[in-house]
């Protein structure tokens, strides 16, 4: 019987998310009442009260929800990719700007949340403390992927690692913008790969060479549990779900 309770609460929390999801993505943040979550999801109007102790808190799970969503692409596109190219830290970081393209076009709504988020980091301290966090891991594992790219071969010598994540991350972000205001206005696909750049010579020479890169440590670095791995290149490591 508690297994069944369980899976009932789990299912009606999934109900409200994605009815927030929806409100939020129409609406906005401030236009948004929980009455309203509550109205789109088929509940009462102290049911979502339940599940999530305010309307702050619930906008948090969905960002959250985001950032593991995303987490879990990046890590199956990166463990899909062929044995070579997971030996290649270029060849990863253009699989993770693949992964979040295909997943700004699959969970476009929650997209909207995402971006609002970061809107409403400056006046709200802690939506600020859960996108700054996110942010500052995805500039970690990003950084690291560029350095090993670096030592590899695959970018200048002269590269600054820490700017060019940096500038990764928010170019994605910057397309992310620019691709609501604009549907379908330019491919985000290609635009995120062009961040990441394409496959060029040099890359395929390292590989001809044998770069002495472990086949297996980038794929790892993507596992959502941070008991898995060393080091934790996902946009949600060292945080688990909500």
């Amino acid at each position: 019987m508690p297994k069944i309770a369980d899976e009932v609460r789990s299912a009606r929390r999934d109900q409200i998310v994605a009815a927030a999801r929806t409100c939020f993505a129409l609406a906005g943040y401030h236009l948004t009442t929980m009455a309203d979550v509550a109205a789109q999801a088929g509940v009462s109007k102290g049911t979502p009260y339940l599940y999530f102790p305010s309307k702050e808190a619930l906008f948090i799970a969905l960002h959250e929800g985001w950032d593991d969503g995303l987490a879990a692409r990046v890590n199956t596109a990166v463990g899909a990719l062929p044995g070579l190219d997971r030996r290649s830290p270029r060849r990863v970081l253009e699989a993770v700007a693949e992964a979040v393209a295909a997943h700004v076009g699959e969970d476009q709504q929650a997209c909207r949340v995402q971006m609002e988020a970061r809107s409403l980091a400056a006046h709200d301290a802690a939506i600020a403390a859960v996108v700054l966090a996110a942010d500052s891991r995805a500039h970690k594992q990003i950084e690291s992927l560029i350095a090993a790219g670096i030592a590899a071969g695959e970018w200048p010598a002269g590269t600054d690692p820490a700017l060019a994540a940096r500038l990764f991350t928010a170019g994605l972000y910057g397309l992310m913008a620019q691709w609501h205001l604009a549907p379908g206005s330019f491919s985000f696909d290609a635009a995120a790969a062009a961040l990441a750049g394409s496959p060029g010579t040099r890359r395929r020479q390292q590989h001809a060479r044998g770069t002495p890169m472990s086949v297996t440590s980038h794929r790892a670095a993507f596992s959502p549990h941070p008991r898995d791995r060393d080091e934790d290149l996902s946009p949600t490591a060292g945080r688990r779900s909500s």
